[in-house]
């Protein structure tokens, strides 16, 4: 855990069931911002930098492909654990990013993903 106000900022997405880690990531360098996670992970900075690229590469090709939708968020499953990647606010110039890990069979997938989309808009705001 970073700090104090990491863990105040991120309770609310700490309290999703199935709940293993959330990060908020500057999205063009990968570097953490605020984290928060149920138990010590030496590969924290290999995942914040792999959540701003896999959000780079699909802002990318949704723009090179004329898509009029910007990007909203992306799920990666294991077989253990779902990464959401999610943008927060529509600021190019201050993208930010957040990744939230969840237990795979803890998790419902559903009302995380609504709690981190309504958290991600009460921050933006």
């Amino acid at each position: 855990m970073l700090s104090p106000a990491a863990d105040a900022l991120l309770a609310p997405v700490a309290g999703i069931e199935g709940f293993r880690l959330a990060s908020l990531i500057d999205a063009s360098t990968g570097m953490i911002m605020a984290s928060v996670h149920d138990q010590e992970d030496r590969s924290l900075a290999v995942v914040a930098a792999g959540a701003a690229d896999i959000a780079s590469v699909l802002s990318m090709v949704s723009s090179e492909l004329g898509a009029d939708d910007a990007l909203e968020d992306v799920m990666v499953t294991f077989g253990t654990r779902f990464h959401l990647i999610r943008l927060v606010g529509s600021d190019p110039a201050r993208q930010v990013i957040l990744l939230v890990v969840l237990d795979r069979l803890r998790a419902n997938l559903a009302l995380a993903r609504r709690e981190i989309r309504d958290f991600c808009l009460s921050i933006a705001s």
